[in-house]
């Protein structure tokens, strides 16, 4: 009886801190989300089947190149968005927090250099927030939001995905 007791409030206190555990690596890595070793794992798994490997795309597919370029749109709450809600991400198999850690890890492998002192992390609460919204139309969402980062003087990579210039 007494080892029940004592197994059923250990269960219980783990249960209550796993949120805990979750926030804490959320909230780690002001600098360094590539120490993810699962970060890279879910994003060979679950990314790399298109974006390959190296980040690189596949142009011929329509399928856009990662590296100086996927980082812009964190400059953009739509941008944002829209790395959550594209079907490769917000349809994966992945969890809101293992999401997050992906689109971070993302980005500091791609474009590390939007990750600045004023680099606001991906979270759960965000990606959940999010990823439930679909896309009508991902081409007309990406392009728009291209429109914008041109106008701020920066130039993401084509995506043609969808679109007659493949």
């Amino acid at each position: 009886m007494f080892t029940r007791l004592r197994l059923a409030c250990w269960s219980a206190l783990l249960l209550a801190l796993a949120p805990l555990a979750d926030a804490q690596e959320e909230m780690t890595g002001t600098g360094d989300y590539l120490q993810s070793s699962q970060a890279f794992k879910d994003y060979m798994l679950q990314c790399a089947g298109c974006h390959r490997y190296d980040g690189r795309g596949l142009s011929h597919r329509g399928i856009p190149d990662f590296n100086q370029s996927i980082g812009l749109f964190t400059r953009l709450p739509a941008g944002r968005q829209y790395m959550i809600r594209v079907p490769g991400a917000a349809q994966s198999q992945l969890d809101n927090a293992e999401l997050a850690r992906v689109l971070n890890w993302i980005v500091a492998k791609y474009s590390p250099e939007d990750i600045t002192p004023d680099y606001k992390p991906f979270t759960s609460a965000e990606v959940g927030a999010s990823r439930r919204q679909r896309f009508d139309d991902v081409l007309q969402a990406r392009t728009a939001l291209t429109r914008q980062l041109q106008d701020m003087g920066l130039e993401p990579a084509p995506y043609t995905y969808g679109s007659m210039e493949r």
